[in-house]
């Protein structure tokens, strides 16, 4: 009699650990993806000061290769959950590996100063977030 109850716990235990699997996956690219938006923002207005001198270069520069290295983590973060549809998992990781190739150049020209590329990464990038906000609302939405 205990072998019956154990066989149907055990069936049990497998489907909840799936589940927890599956609804993690899920949960790490929410977070990433929130996460990239948080931190493109961020690079968004330190570029923007730097722009218009209210941020020092060192600053400016430091700050941009941080959001940048955020940005690419929270990229592979995404790519590498287990999801049902890799191509909307796909497009949210390329929006941030944009918006992290963006954040990269942006510092770039912060430490080169050069505000015409600064000012050119910084339209890159508010594209990119534009990117990052489309592929998450796909994402996210059911589909038709």
């Amino acid at each position: 009699m205990l072998r019956t109850v154990a066989r149907p716990s055990r069936a049990f235990l497998l489907l909840l650990m799936l589940a927890l699997a599956s609804c993690s996956s899920s949960e790490t690219v929410d977070q990433q993806s929130k996460l990239a938006a948080s931190t493109a923002q961020a690079a968004v207005l330190v570029s923007d000061a730097w722009l218009s001198g209210a941020a020092p270069s060192r600053y400016a520069s430091s700050a941009l290769q941080s959001f940048a290295e955020t940005l690419a983590d929270a990229g592979r973060q995404v790519e590498s959950a287990s999801v049902s549809n890799p191509a909307k998992r796909d497009a949210l990781a390329a929006a941030a590996s944009r918006l992290s190739n963006a954040a990269k150049r942006a510092k770039d020209a912060v430490e080169a100063e050069q505000h015409a590329q600064a000012g050119q990464a910084l339209q890159e990038l508010r594209a990119a977030q534009g990117d990052l906000a489309t592929a998450y609302r796909q994402y996210f939405s059911p589909d038709r």
